[in-house]
């Protein structure tokens, strides 16, 4: 991160830019001027009937198939009586839907309107959406915005553009990492040691995945210089682009991803499209406040 505080420390003030420049590249940088992602009240104590629903929907949602009481009974951990009560009451309220004829239970489409509402009350649509289309349409590429959950895991929520490198990969599934110019980032900008970062290497797909070594050179490297580039190996033929977003106390949030053709993306192309997101990445950061990212 030494860079990343030289941003600060070289000249003895705070940079008000939201990308601070140096001699060796672009480093992304916190929000000068932003006060914390929105925090949560007091807990309350938790409702067991409503934690049980919600281990039902999880289990429906983790699902790659309908799912009959018994199934979804044991993969929530409730008693089989318990889970069909709540199956059924979820099937009268719309949120899950039922197969007559299999008899088995699935996520009803009607959660899509929940997720809409939790997309717009987020801020994401007004705030990153614009920012999205406005790297997509100058650069010729598809860009995706992920919520970082963890070492292993992001979540995409938004993606604008034609090309989908991965077709499994939906809004609001989550996918492993870390994998790609992402999860490089990931690796570079999180609290993960190198035998963490090894052992989950490990455990996911790429087309042409690096060596252990060499994938620890792309971590050092996004370091230095702000953000990844992966060059056909996590997908054949396609260029990725992945920027931060940190928050001001320098956790990573989010995380910008561009996809191209590689054929349509040389040296030069790759050095814009990634001043752009930076650019992009830059703004959402100082737009931390404003979203509800929960």
């Amino acid at each position: 991160m030494h860079n990343i505080r030289a941003a600060f420390d070289g000249i003895g003030r705070i940079v008000p830019a939201r990308l601070a420049r140096n001699q060796n590249g672009i480093t992304p940088i916190a929000p000068a001027h932003a006060a914390t992602v929105m925090p949560m009240g007091a807990l309350g104590k938790p409702v067991g009937a409503v934690m049980a629903a919600a281990s039902v929907l999880r289990a429906l949602h983790a699902a790659t198939r309908p799912l009959n009481a018994s199934e979804v009974a044991r993969g929530a951990g409730l008693h089989r009586g318990t889970a069909y009560n709540i199956l059924r009451t979820l099937q009268v309220e719309g949120f899950v839907s039922y197969d007559e004829t299999t008899r088995t239970y699935a996520v009803s489409l009607h959660i899509l309107e929940l997720a809409y509402g939790a997309l717009r009350r987020s801020g994401l649509i007004d705030i990153a959406r614009p920012l999205m289309h406005a790297v997509a349409d100058g650069h010729r590429v598809t860009v995706y915005l992920s919520k970082v959950l963890g070492p292993s895991s992001m979540l995409l929520l938004d993606w604008v553009g034609g090309l989908r490198p991965d077709p499994y990969v939906t809004v609001g599934r989550p996918h492993p990492s870390p994998a790609g110019a992402s999860g490089v980032v990931i690796a570079a900008f999180g609290n993960s040691s190198e035998p963490e970062l090894e052992a989950l290497l490990s455990q996911v797909e790429w087309y042409d995945k690096p060596s252990f070594p060499d994938f620890l050179a792309r971590v050092k490297k996004a370091k230095h210089v702000g953000f990844s580039v992966d060059r056909g190996t996590m997908f054949r033929g396609v260029t990725l682009v992945s920027v931060p977003v940190l928050s001001p106390s320098w956790e990573l949030l989010l995380i910008l991803t561009a996809a191209g053709h590689s054929h349509d993306l040389d040296d030069d192309a790759v050095g814009g499209l990634s001043r752009a997101l930076q650019s992009a990445a830059g703004r959402l950061s100082d737009s931390l406040p404003l979203l509800r990212l929960g």
